[in-house]
């Protein structure tokens, strides 16, 4: 709904389940690199929430297909890892350097041809793209729905506690009326 309200036509989208797994990420890659193969895309881009912390993601675009030839490294890339501290959850991160393409001897032998090995490994990196986008989308969702339930639940204690002041001046106002007209009638 977003991308053609604003004038772009996404050629495939795919719905997220609430735990990926990898056969719905395989499901996608093959379809994905079917058409690449084929010939009807020239490169294959997923957009998705990079989930950034607890309250923060954002939205993010990564070109699939082609490989570039220095690397599959992204500057950027993170390894996340969900734990608690003081009962509250916390999400610790470390930050990943592009690794730099390593040359090869000139002596090495591939017993394979390296379009056999390209073809074996390809759609096994992809899947693991893929799967991880599925996951960071969900740790994106999973977070804002943790941040906004709380918000909520915050704004429903302010809400009684105000509410709680409210009755209470009031019943304190009609026990102060009555006091009064009964001192006075009582002159």
């Amino acid at each position: 709904v977003y991308m053609p309200t604003r004038g772009y036509e996404p050629r495939r989208s795919f719905s997220c389940p609430q735990r990926p797994t990898a056969d719905d990420a395989t499901a996608i890659t093959e379809e994905l690199l079917a058409e690449y193969l084929a010939g009807d895309v020239d490169r294959v881009e997923l957009i998705y929430t990079r989930f950034v912390s607890l309250i923060s993601s954002e939205p993010s675009i990564r070109t699939l297909l082609p490989l570039t030839p220095t690397g599959i490294e992204t500057e950027g890339d993170e390894i996340f890892q969900l734990t608690s501290k003081d009962g509250k959850f916390a999400v610790a991160s470390e930050k990943l350097a592009p690794e730099a393409p390593e040359d090869f001897p000139s002596d090495m032998i591939f017993e394979q041809d390296p379009e056999q090995m390209l073809g074996a490994l390809l759609p096994l990196y992809l899947n693991g793209q893929v799967l991880r986008s599925l996951q960071e989308s969900v740790a994106s969702e999973l977070a804002s729905r943790m941040t906004a339930m709380s918000a909520a639940s915050d704004n429903a204690k302010s809400l009684g506690k105000n509410l709680s002041l409210v009755y209470n001046r009031a019943r304190q106002a009609a026990i102060t009326q009555e006091l009064a007209e009964i001192v006075a009638g009582s002159l």
